[in-house]
């Protein structure tokens, strides 16, 4: 992290050297695209350090190579025959006798020919086109010297350059995920996702030819973050891999394969590949930059995903037009490629408003069109690019044998956009592991994000479904920080031993559920309250409907505030609303409103269907479960919401009339919190967001079923409770309050009342209620 911030300053000063337009040289030399917005130079300037931290790693791997370098004399001309020896000077000038030439540019641009005859032309074609970039001046030149100088600082400070560490400078100083939405995985996770999906028994490790025929393919590759954890889980697999060259050269130009839309991505994927072997020459290494965008002939392409359309992904060339990101002239061998035993990778996620943010309007809509036309096969699975590209990996993967392993984000196993390629993942293929972080202060695996992910393995299942084995859901309760603790973790989750070591819990999912797009099991971290949601859900604790078959719900808040201002004063109108959802005011489930409403004079006609949705009671959309204390309230007069949706109870002749003061009672209950927790949206599972469909998804009581007399409980404890300060959720299991709701609970549904006791013991230690590690 200290070398990052090191090089990261260094670099943002050297950009400050520049003028505007050798920023703007520099990033368009690389086809690196300009932030929307900005003055005074600042649009080019994130673009511009992208393109000098390009410089920068050419460096790095220019002073790793200089101990080499004497012992590799190039050929003159690689396609004469017989090759006659080379004839110019050698060896290039070291990497630190460049940085103190009095032209730093033409000392590193002529070292950087020399080595191009030999090969690495992934690394140093794109370092001296970039070195290149602007006409030769003091401000250009120093900025060149400032950025060598911090880059041989890092080859100093790193021993070895471990691409472990190195992937952490990349990751901290490249964030593109604004523009392309790459989040780029964490080392440690890297390593515990390679170590889950690389077995003992996927190859003949002390076979040197059965490692040369694996195929392990990214198609997101970013910075080959995910190829170099392979590589060193195959290092540690075969032993031999460590020293064999022959091995290191196979991995670099047979077994490996990297697609990705970013040029600086490649650039430093190539980079990190050449450090499992300085000395191997990478005439064969397989890493692509493929076009996401619109080209000169007005076609468009999508990157690796092209495949899903039986077209080869168009292989852009790197910035010396006359090269392509392949050493292979055509770029025919990664155009086309082979089925993959293993396809890994973390495809790239966020809304389209932002995925979409560095193309203009019409190059927008030619990429919207061609993503509709590409994912017309297959209409259900494509839950965000991420849904896509698991698809791409089926596609890709070989028929019988192929493993897909993902870090996905963990929406993905909750949320109803992502239950059709839950459904086609579980049917097609043993997921053979599900791992989500429960830590609150590292719920992902990616860098420069703060969302919640979970890593998939799944394995082709050549047997019949009903011998398929359940799922494991390994849910941590500390996420690895370093990859030397994700080998811990990794041998722990194989040898069945997380919880015996305390990383964790571990649960088997049925392979029925699995495959039905029933994930839940990565809710919790308590196993307990997993498995008591699941029978919940399914109306085995009590008989339970759906709380939409009782209720509307809505409008949603967003709308409330498309159509209406807030105001301190009444109108005519007499319109009213519970806006905010203060935890230090809403305190009770008896509520009042907090503002006035008047409609938007363009909005007057939507204010007033909007005003006919109103309610008494009301659900939240967002909760920061730390604090909160109401999963919802009775207001004393109907009214809409901003931070709150309106629940209208349907009048019908066999509902309750108390059942909106039964219901809120219930949803404030220990069972009802953990109704509302196992169904929400896990982007962020200490403060989750609650969309209609998960509002209208909550189990609720059947009183049809269970009878009037139940409901009639619940509304006495509401009405004995309603103005009495529910504690905050970690304090649930000691608040006065909530046992009185959970002993009403547990009476009118028959329940055991120390299995209510123990839900409410176990949620209020949830990490994601506690905003703390567990135990802590």
């Amino acid at each position: 992290d200290y070398a990052a911030a090191a090089l990261s300053s260094s670099l943002d000063e050297a950009v400050r050297r520049l003028s505007d337009t050798q920023r703007r040289l520099l990033a368009q030399t690389l086809d690196l695209p300009p932030a929307k917005a900005g003055r005074n130079g600042t649009r080019w300037n994130q673009a511009a350090k992208r393109a000098l931290l390009v410089i920068a790693t050419a460096v790095m791997f220019h002073s790793r190579l200089d101990s080499h370098l004497p012992g590799m004399r190039p050929e003159m001309d690689a396609r004469s025959n017989p090759p006659e020896p080379f004839n110019g000077p050698w060896p290039p000038a070291m990497a630190h006798l460049c940085l103190e030439a009095d032209d730093p540019i033409a000392a590193f641009r002529d070292a950087w020919n020399l080595i191009l005859a030999l090969d690495y032309k992934p690394i140093f074609e794109t370092g001296r086109a970039a070195v290149q970039a602007c006409p030769p001046d003091p401000a250009f030149a120093n900025a060149i010297r400032d950025t060598a100088r911090a880059a041989l600082a890092v080859v100093q400070n790193i021993a070895g350059l471990r691409h472990d560490l190195l992937g952490r400078i990349f990751h901290t100083v490249l964030d593109t995920a604004r523009y392309d939405g790459s989040f780029y995985t964490t080392t440690p996770a890297a390593t515990l996702l390679a170590a889950l999906a690389i077995t003992d028994n996927l190859c003949d490790w002390p076979d040197p030819d059965a490692i040369a025929n694996l195929r392990i393919t990214d198609p997101a590759c970013g910075t080959g973050t995910l190829l170099m954890a392979a590589a060193e889980r195959i290092r540690d697999l075969a032993p031999q891999a460590d020293v064999d060259a022959n091995t290191a050269r196979a991995l670099i130009e047979q077994v490996f394969t990297g697609y990705d839309v970013n040029l600086t991505a490649t650039h430093m994927a190539a980079t990190t590949l050449g450090l499992l072997s300085p000395t191997t020459q990478f005439r064969n290494m397989k890493i692509g930059r493929v076009l996401l965008g619109v080209d000169d002939g007005g076609k468009t392409h999508l990157g690796s995903l092209e495949f899903l359309g039986n077209q080869q992904p168009r292989i852009m060339p790197w910035p010396n037009t006359a090269q392509l990101v392949s050493q292979v002239d055509t770029g025919d061998e990664i155009a086309v490629t082979e089925p993959a035993d293993l396809v890994i990778m973390n495809p790239p996620f966020t809304r389209d408003s932002l995925r979409h943010d560095q193309f203009s309007r019409d190059e927008e809509r030619k990429i919207k069109a061609r993503e509709k036309e590409l994912f017309s096969a297959y209409p259900n699975y494509m839950a965000g690019n991420s849904g896509a590209f698991l698809v791409l990996a089926n596609y890709i993967s070989k028929p019988d044998t192929g493993t897909i392993a993902a870090v996905l984000p963990l929406t993905g196993a909750t949320d109803k956009s992502g239950h059709g390629i839950r459904k086609y993942l579980g049917r097609h293929y043993h997921v053979e592991l599900i791992v989500t972080s429960h830590d609150p202060g590292r719920i992902y695996f990616s860098e420069n994000t703060n969302i919640g992910e979970m890593l998939l393995v799944c394995r082709r299942w050549p047997g019949k479904k009903k011998d398929k084995p359940p799922t494991r859901v390994v849910n941590l309760a500390q996420n690895p920080a370093t990859p030397a603790q994700a080998v811990v973790v990794a041998r722990a989750i194989a040898d069945g031993a997380v919880a015996n070591q305390n990383y964790g819990t571990v649960q088997e999912w049925p392979a029925s559920k699995i495959a039905a797009g029933n994930w839940s099991a990565v809710q919790f971290l308590s196993p307990y309250l997993c498995q008591r949601h699941a029978e919940l859900a399914q109306g085995g604790l009590f008989p339970s409907v759906r709380l939409e078959t009782v209720a509307e719900i809505g409008p949603e808040g967003r709308r409330t505030r498309d159509a209406f201002t807030r105001s301190n004063m009444p109108d005519t109108e007499g319109r009213v609303a519970l806006w905010q959802h203060e935890t230090d005011i809403i305190q009770t489930m008896a509520a009042r409103p907090d503002t006035h409403l008047i409609a938007k004079p363009s909005k007057a006609h939507l204010a007033d269907r909007y005003w006919q949705q109103r309610s008494r009671m009301l659900l939240p959309i967002r909760l920061f479960l730390p604090s909160t204390r109401l999963s919802s309230v009775l207001v004393d007069t109907p009214c809409l919401g901003s931070a709150w949706v309106p629940c209208r109870v349907k009048r019908t002749k066999s509902q309750p009339e108390q059942l909106e003061m039964a219901l809120c009672a219930y949803l404030n209950s220990s069972v009802g919190i953990l109704a509302a927790l196992g169904e929400r949206s896990n982007r962020k599972p200490t403060y989750p967001r609650f969309s209609l469909d998960d509002l209208r998804n909550l189990p609720v009581p059947d009183f049809a079923v269970i009878g009037a007399n139940a409901a009639a409980q619940l509304a006495a404890a509401y009405d004995a409770h309603a103005q009495a300060i529910l504690q905050p959720l970690p304090q649930m299991d000691a608040d006065p309050v909530r046992r009185a709701l959970d002993t009403a609970v547990a009476s009118a549904l028959s329940l055991d009342a120390e299995l209510v006791a123990t839900i409410r013991r176990h949620l209020a230690a949830e990490p994601s209620v506690t905003g703390r590690r567990y135990g802590s």
